[in-house]
C-alpha cells in the first residue's frame, strides 16, 4: 500500500507542474519538430505586422500573398473592388507562389475580415495548393468582426487538413501567448 501511495505521489508531483503552467507540451507539438509557414495578406499593415510577429515566434518562413493586381491604396476604391469581387467569387491572380509548400507541415494563413469574411485572394491562396496532411491555422485582424465566417471558408478548402480554431487578432492580442499555447513557438 505504502509503494502505491509512494508512486501516486510521484506521478503527481510530476504532472501537476506541467498542468500548472499550461499543460504538456509534446516533441510532437514543438516548432523545432515541423516546417512552418506564415502566409499572410495584408492590405493596410495591421496582418503583416502579426504575421511577422508570428514567423518570429516560430522561426517559420514568411510569405506575402499580394495580388497580381494591387488592390487600390484608397479605402472607398479598394472596398469597391473587394466587394465586386465577394459578388463575382473572384479569384485575384497572386503575384508568387510559395516555393517547396509541400515540404511545410505547418501553415498559419494571415488576413483581414472583410465583410465577416476573408478576402477572395485567400481562396486563390487555399485553392492553389494541396493542404492535405497539413496543420492549416488561421489568424485574421479585424475592426470587430470575428474569425467565425473565414473558419468555414478555410475548413471547405482544406477538407483533409487539420484546421485549427484561429485568432482574431484585434488591439493587444497576444500572439505569442497564443502561439505558445498552440504548441508551436520556439
Amino acid at each position: 500500500m505504502k509503494l502505491i501511495f509512494a508512486l501516486m505521489l510521484s506521478l503527481g508531483l510530476t504532472v501537476a507542474p506541467a498542468l500548472a503552467i499550461g499543460g504538456f507540451r509534446t516533441a510532437e507539438a514543438s516548432a523545432a519538430n515541423h516546417k512552418i509557414l506564415v502566409a499572410y495578406f495584408s492590405w493596410g499593415g495591421t496582418t503583416e505586422r502579426i504575421a511577422q510577429r508570428i514567423r518570429q515566434e516560430t522561426d517559420g518562413t514568411l510569405f506575402k500573398i499580394e495580388p497580381s493586381n494591387p488592390y487600390p491604396t484608397k479605402y472607398q476604391a479598394c472596398t469597391d473592388r473587394a466587394s465586386k469581387e465577394v459578388a463575382e467569387k473572384a479569384r485575384p491572380a497572386i503575384k508568387s507562389q510559395v516555393e517547396g509548400m509541400d515540404g511545410y507541415d505547418v501553415v498559419f494563413v494571415g488576413f483581414p475580415i472583410w465583410w465577416y469574411n476573408a478576402p477572395m485572394i485567400i481562396d486563390t491562396f487555399l485553392e492553389s495548393y494541396d493542404f492535405s496532411g497539413k496543420t492549416v491555422i488561421p489568424f485574421c485582424t479585424s475592426g470587430g468582426s470575428p474569425i467565425g465566417v473565414a473558419m468555414d471558408k478555410i475548413r471547405l478548402h482544406c477538407p483533409n487538413s487539420k484546421v485549427l480554431d484561429g485568432l482574431t487578432a484585434n488591439g493587444g492580442a497576444n500572439v505569442e501567448a497564443w502561439v505558445q499555447r498552440l504548441g508551436y513557438g520556439k
